[in-house]
């Protein structure tokens, strides 16, 4: 019975030592992978590719359709509506006559500054050609002129005599000396017609007859346009667009009446926000749409952007806005004037583009960085980026097509952390 227990006794040690021995074994293992383990623990990240692609940068307005061929007719003074001839929806022509307005004594006052007019041309026109005729009758009033002025001087002499001998009064002398006086007046101013006639007017006398029939023309031409505003005629080829007011109408000044423009032609007028207003030049591309036609999509180019910007009032309040205007260069067919319109203007426009998610460039110390997964280690690098969109930003330097890189790295990414991509995560910035 004492063999049996020390051989009990001896076998229990050397188990309890072995156990001992494959315990410690254990703890080690699951030390030493534990320690791997924490020392290769990597942070998982979004990534994406760097790829070529088209990048675009776009502003978005919206604006209203107006034409770019139009007439607009007003009235002028109060006065009546006589006849108008034509609806919304005709097609007139150059010339054609669209409705009337009662004219008053315009007529009237018209025919008085065409004959004023008239008058004052055939003046001028005497004066720089006279007819033979006028001078020979001007040299006929002259020779009598001349006649009556020796006559009288014959007079006034033989009056001397007899004064001095007493036999006339001095106011009878008085008298025909002062007919003397009248006979060579009358005698100059023949002269005087003869010569202007036969020269023709002097500088400053020429100069008052050119000035009175330029004044004459320009009444008789107000009288003109003030007659003829009553007649509402077509200065183009067009359509209808609205008739505003009816026969009968008593209208006031200022009262638009008809409107008539070619609707082949249009453009759009809208208002940039103030912080996109930036970016626009002339001659960049727009396309236009509207919810009237949600099938139709047109094209237009930007023809001006305005120097100044305007404070527009809206549902939102004021906000500032840069006028812009924008010509149609295709097929305008549906597009009504006034309609409201959605404008995309492409700002710029890269055919071949390498790009990142724009949410993979960070800035470091004034410097744009991405981060690089290379072989599960994010690895940081400098980049020169060009063209930022709301999806993507180009890269000009830094980068190679295919490099991954991580998206919204997160604060704990640095230089040389070990990374894991995500699965399963939808594609970054959006689709191609």
């Amino acid at each position: 019975m004492k063999l049996n227990a020390d051989l009990f006794r001896s076998i229990s040690g050397e188990k309890l030592l072995a156990g001992a021995l494959i315990l410690g074994l254990i703890v080690s293992v699951v030390g030493i992978n534990l320690a791997r383990n924490k020392r290769t623990a990597s942070i998982p990240v979004k990534t994406a590719k760097a790829e070529i692609r088209r990048l675009q940068d776009n502003v978005f307005a919206t604006g209203r359709v107006r034409l770019v061929e139009k007439q607009e007719f007003y009235s002028y003074e109060e006065t009546t509506v006589k006849e108008i001839m034509v609806n919304p929806g005709d097609s007139v022509r150059e010339g054609q006559v669209l409705g009337l307005l009662d004219a008053g004594d315009s007529g009237d006052k018209f025919s008085e500054a065409e004959a004023n007019y008239a008058v004052q041309q055939s003046n001028l026109e005497d004066a720089l050609h006279p007819r033979q005729e006028e001078i020979a009758q001007i040299r006929a009033n002259l020779k009598k002129a001349e006649a009556d002025y020796k006559n009288a001087q014959k007079e006034a002499e033989r009056n001397k005599q007899l004064y001095d001998q007493g036999a006339i009064s001095s106011q009878e002398l008085e008298e025909a000396e002062l007919g003397l006086i009248t006979m060579e007046t009358a005698y100059k101013n023949a002269e005087a017609a003869l010569k202007i006639k036969e020269s023709g007017p002097t500088g400053p006398e020429l100069a008052a007859l050119k000035a009175q029939v330029e004044q004459a023309r320009i009444r008789m031409e107000l009288a003109q346009r003030e007659f003829e505003r009553n007649t509402l005629t077509a200065e183009m080829d067009g359509v209808v667009i609205a008739v505003e007011v009816s026969e009968g109408d008593h209208i006031n000044p200022g009262t638009r009446l008809i409107t008539i423009g070619n609707t082949a032609k249009v453009e759009v007028t809208a208002g940039v926000s103030e912080a996109d207003s930036g970016r626009l030049n002339v001659g960049q591309k727009v396309k236009v749409t509207a919810a009237a036609l949600p099938d139709r999509e047109y094209t237009g180019v930007l023809r001006s952007v305005s120097p100044g910007a305007l404070v527009e009032m809206g549902n939102q309040g004021s906000q500032i806005e840069v006028p812009v205007i924008v010509n149609i260069t295709g097929d305008s067919k549906g597009l009504r004037t006034g309609y409201t319109v959605d404008l995309t203007i492409t700002t710029a426009d890269i055919k071949k583009a390498l790009a990142v998610p724009y949410e993979a460039v960070v800035e470091k110390d004034g410097k744009r960085i991405v981060y690089v997964v290379e072989n599960g280690t994010a690895r940081e690098r400098k980049v020169e980026t060009g063209l930022d969109t709301d999806l993507y930003t180009e890269i000009k330097t830094g980068l190679k097509e295919g490099e991954t890189v991580i998206v919204e790295p997160e604060e704990k990414i640095k230089d040389g952390v070990r990374v894991s991509a995500l699965k399963n995560v939808p594609a970054a910035g959006g689709n191609k």
